[in-house]
């Protein structure tokens, strides 16, 4: 019965496998187009260490990360700054991709049948373990897995596809292993790693005044070896000016009534019998994560709901539906499936609050006079006109998506740095989670290195304030110099004209109020007896002496009974570290050329 059930779904299946393998055998088909393909219909669109990406390969890879970011969240149109940042994380894991397969062929990492052959049998890959004709009771079931591929017609295809799976991602899983190779934590690191979590310290500190106006000469030749030694400090991103007009999506009180009259409508299809609670999830729920589940989210004990919702099913028998409970994120419509003890089985239908279609309907009508008359006149004259406010002036730099008062909207911080685009030239709106947004060019500046003359005074400030803390430093050391032995730290700071304060209990690793983190002044507070005083010390923009005046210190017999756990998850940081710095070296090594830019150039001028 169960083998019969699941030949029935073999088109399901392979369907299921199409989708889920496609992009191997859409690469494998772009490669070998790739020796034939010229610059017609599948221009190169990148180099990587000699090694040609060509559009179909990018516009695949990009396709999938598309229909991926919309399965997970749930929404079939994406923003054009989320679309943005999509492209973005696409190109760079498609271009890692290729360096990391490059560097498998380097070292010569391959894979034998026999080694498919396990993997193919121990590790079903996850989104067929995901596959319901392969689920018990909601649980991957191996003996289904297993039965389905043991039946000889199985259609070779989906095995074929399941094996160019295992080796390309096999491969991978070696070198990663050879890459967290090393890993290990010795003894006495992780007893510094245990002290520095767990010690902590209490001082008193007395701050002593900083000499603000004290003149102090900074040559000429010492500014110039400062900027030379630290130009990479002083190089300067590309920037624009540009005027921005925004229109807000943020739903107002109507909409909220709206939201509320729909979940009443749907609560009403529910009970009358006309829709089950999961048909209503499955239709209208905007929780992607519940609605699949008929808006099951599971069972929860005293305390484990949120207020608002154990509030909503306090009184609710088993079946009945609540009136549509309030949150932050808009309404929800709750029932309860099973109460067992004092635990209940919770589904929901979510509506979020969003623009009404009303609100949507007045906002698209105004974006619709206000765009007719930009694109004539400016995005001054349309403000004016339909009377909405205009930011000017606004300054938008090249690797910063921030737009002041736009949000996160990187798309249009690159348009007005796209030297393309013309000066005074009004772009169409741009989308992101905030609203509607359309941006007018006035000026740009290229990116670069600052000359010397115009950091000069910057240069100066700096090296003035590290030599009047090395002055205040030697002023400290003569003044304490002069107290009597034995005299208190506040008895002396009284004398001096010092300020005293109190800081603790602190770890080394966090910001103590008064000391800064990871200062000289922060140092002396473990590295000082109990009761002794210490100073003159560095505290990031002040010269304080401090006496400690209670530790807490690490307990030897806790961290014998911590230290395994403690290994393993330094070993882990180690491993993703060691990862981290490699996949840096192959990008900081690597000959990228990127094309994208060019091809942008040929569509315009085809235009």
């Amino acid at each position: 019965m169960m083998m019969r059930s699941i030949r029935a779904n073999t088109k399901w299946i392979m369907l299921f496998l199409a989708v889920a393998f496609a992009a191997w055998l859409v690469l494998d088909w772009v490669r070998s187009r790739d020796t034939q393909a010229a610059a017609g219909a599948n221009p190169v669109i990148a180099v990587v260490n000699g090694q040609e990406i060509r559009y179909l390969q990018w516009s695949n890879t990009l396709e999938q990360a598309m229909n991926s970011a919309r399965a997970s969240s749930g929404n079939a149109v994406m923003t054009d700054e989320e679309s943005r940042q999509i492209e973005v994380e696409a190109w760079d894991q498609m271009i890692q991709d290729v360096l990391i397969q490059q560097e498998i062929d380097r070292l010569g990492i391959e894979v034998t049948d026999s080694e498919v052959q396990q993997a193919f049998r121990l590790s079903p890959p996850p989104d067929l373990m995901r596959y319901p004709a392969f689920m018990t009771d909601g649980v991957f079931d191996y003996a289904k897995y297993q039965a389905f591929f043991s039946d000889p017609t199985v259609d070779e295809q989906i095995l074929l596809q399941i094996e160019a799976y295992y080796r390309q991602i096999l491969p991978r899983a070696r070198l990663s292993q050879m890459l967290q190779q090393g890993g290990a934590v010795s003894d006495a690191e992780l007893w510094q790693e245990f002290r520095d979590r767990n010690e902590s310290a209490t001082v008193t500190f007395a701050t002593v005044p900083t000499i603000a106006n004290l003149e102090v000469d900074v040559p000429e030749a010492q500014m110039r070896r400062y900027y030379r030694e630290h130009a990479e400090e002083f190089e300067r991103p590309a920037t624009a000016t540009i005027s921005v007009v925004s229109f807000q999506t943020t739903p107002g009180p109507r909409d909220t009534m709206y939201v509320r009259a729909l979940a009443d409508s749907v609560r009403t299809l529910v009970t009358d019998g006309t829709m089950s609670f999961a048909e209503a999830a499955s239709q209208f729920s905007a929780d992607a994560s519940t609605r699949e589940a008929g808006g099951m989210m599971g069972r929860f004990g005293p305390g484990e709901l949120l207020p608002a919702f154990a509030d909503g099913v306090a009184d609710l028998k088993t079946g009945e539906v609540s009136e549509p409970v309030l949150s932050p994120q808009g309404f929800h419509l709750l029932e309860v499936s099973e109460r067992t003890g004092d635990t209940v089985s919770v589904s929901q239908i979510f509506f979020p609050i969003e623009l009404s279609p009303d609100g949507e309907d007045e906002m698209f009508d105004l974006m619709d006079e206000f765009e007719g008359i930009a694109l004539i006149d400016g995005l001054q004259v349309a403000a004016d006109s339909v009377g909405v406010p205009i930011a000017t002036d606004v300054t938008v730099t090249e690797g910063f998506d921030f737009v002041p008062g736009a949000g996160a909207l990187g798309v249009a911080v690159d348009w007005a740095l796209d030297p393309l685009n013309p000066l005074h030239e009004v772009s169409e709106f741009f989308q992101n989670a905030a609203g509607y947004h359309m941006v007018e060019v006035s000026g740009r500046v290229p990116g670069g290195t600052f000359t010397f003359a115009e950091v000069r005074d910057q240069i100066r400030d700096t090296l003035a304030r590290d030599k009047r803390r090395e002055a205040a430093l030697d002023s400290a050391r003569v003044q304490w110099a002069g107290v009597q032995p034995g005299t208190s730290l506040e008895d002396a700071a009284a004398r001096l004209g010092w300020t005293v304060g109190t800081a603790g209990p602190f770890t080394r690793r966090q910001f103590a109020a008064g000391l800064g983190r990871n200062t000289e002044a922060v140092g002396a507070a473990f590295g000082t007896p109990v009761g002794e005083t210490a100073g003159p010390l560095d505290a990031d923009d002040s010269v304080v002496f401090l006496r400690v005046d209670s530790r807490t210190e690490a307990n030897p017999e806790l961290f014998v009974a911590v230290r395994e756990q403690l290994r393993s998850q330094m070993q882990m940081q180690a491993a993703q570290m060691n990862v981290s710095r490699w996949i840096e070296g192959l990008r900081e090594t690597a000959t990228i050329v990127d094309r994208r830019d060019r091809l942008s150039q040929r569509a315009a001028a085809a235009g």
